[in-house]
């Protein structure tokens, strides 16, 4: 038996609001069937974030549409579970997944499938406040395993889940996981692939994403899924590459940002994809963002790049004066005044990002248990 393991396709993110950014989360996941298919595999496991939203354009819902038409086609089935982008953050709508499961996507949120001769399980994504508070994780999946008749078969689990020690969510996968239950345990939600591992006599396998949903990861690891054999009850996990956008990042300071320069000038590129460019400085000189774009833009380099972002520390003492929104200016949006502050685009758009979310929460104590977990939250 043969099967293939990817996970946070994060299909229809529009990154840096870019149509070409949303095209190559398609191109990512379509070149994954491509894998597939070329290994002949009896079927996918995604572990989660199979949209990049819970409410995914019409666009992105054909997208969705013809991945799953195209592995039907070579009779591969797809099995998934709900990430936290697909079920969205406090949502208790339906998910966009559900849609898809009329053209033969297998989703399992909290089930099994036993229809090919394997137990297939998959839980939903599950928030660590949550399980802290109210659940006991170790026997949701005691009885998740009990509900398959067929225990000798191999045993499959699907997890979107926040493990230490990838995520400061206190929740440790050695403590939950049942001994000798399940065979392989794929885990989807974080982002870095991860060599196999057992642990608890399970393969354990986070295949990271297909795509960079953001660069500030501390490796530059390729992206890609996992190949699985299966023979008298053993897995073996191979990571197989795919090719993606390039991104290209490049430190510096006051007295190296033009020697920068010229090393980007001296890249050959390639002409197929722009390249995205980051660019991470420390100045004393209170040299803006602002003022480095316009240097790229000079120095005729801008073009040459899909997108670049800027972030520089001001390491002066001069202090910026910021504004404040007046609460009697009934005629300007928070969004408005937001754009008028905030020169760099990205900021902006990360700014109303965390405002987005920050709406997704009922009352105080749930954010700030929330922020408490998820540090990342708050870096723009």
């Amino acid at each position: 038996m043969r099967f293939l393991h990817l996970s946070d396709t994060h299909l229809g993110y529009h990154q840096y609001s870019l149509v070409e950014r949303s095209k190559d989360y398609f191109d990512a996941f379509m070149s994954v069937v491509d894998v597939a298919i070329e290994n002949k595999v009896d079927f996918i496991i995604h572990t989660g974030d199979f949209f990049h939203t819970h409410r995914p354009s019409n666009q992105t819902l054909l997208e969705g549409i013809e991945i799953v038409r195209r592995l039907n086609d070579h009779n591969i089935p797809i099995f998934t579970v709900a990430g936290n982008h697909d079920r969205g953050s406090g949502v208790r709508d339906t998910t966009a997944l559900e849609i898809l499961k009329h053209i033969g996507l297998k989703v399992l949120d909290a089930g099994v499938d036993d229809s090919l001769g394997v137990n297939i399980f998959g839980l939903k994504y599950i928030s660590p406040i949550f399980i802290k508070r109210n659940l006991k994780l170790e026997e949701i999946l005691e009885k998740l395993y009990d509900k398959t008749q067929s225990k000798n078969n191999f045993n499959i689990l699907m997890l979107h889940l926040e493990f230490e020690p990838f995520f400061n969510s206190g929740l440790k996968l050695e403590h939950y996981l049942p001994e000798g239950m399940y065979n392989y345990v794929g885990i989807g939600h974080y982002h870095q692939r991860q060599e196999p591992i057992n642990l608890n006599g399970s393969t354990v396998v986070y295949s990271g994403s297909t795509e960079y949903t953001q660069f500030n990861e501390k490796t530059y690891t390729e992206k890609g899924c996992y190949v699985v054999e299966v023979e008298n009850g053993s897995s073996r996990a191979e990571f197989v590459p795919i090719k993606n956008r390039m991104f290209l990042s490049y430190s510096f300071d006051d007295e190296t940002l033009m020697d920068v320069i010229k090393s980007i000038k001296e890249l050959e590129l390639p002409t197929d994809k722009k390249p995205i460019l980051f660019l991470k400085g420390k100045t004393k000189k209170f040299l803006t963002n602002k003022e480095v774009l316009e240097i790229l833009q000079k120095e005729a380099l801008m073009d040459r790049f899909l997108h670049v972002s800027c972030d520089v520390v001001n390491q002066s003492k001069k202090i910026l004066d910021f504004q404040v929104i007046q609460e009697e200016d009934k005629s300007t949006t928070i969004k408005e005044k937001l754009k008028e502050l905030l020169e760099e685009d990205e900021l902006l758009i990360k700014v109303e990002k965390v405002l987005e979310e920050i709406k997704a929460f009922e009352n105080l104590k749930d954010f700030e248990d929330y922020i408490e977990s998820h540090q990342e939250f708050l870096e723009l």
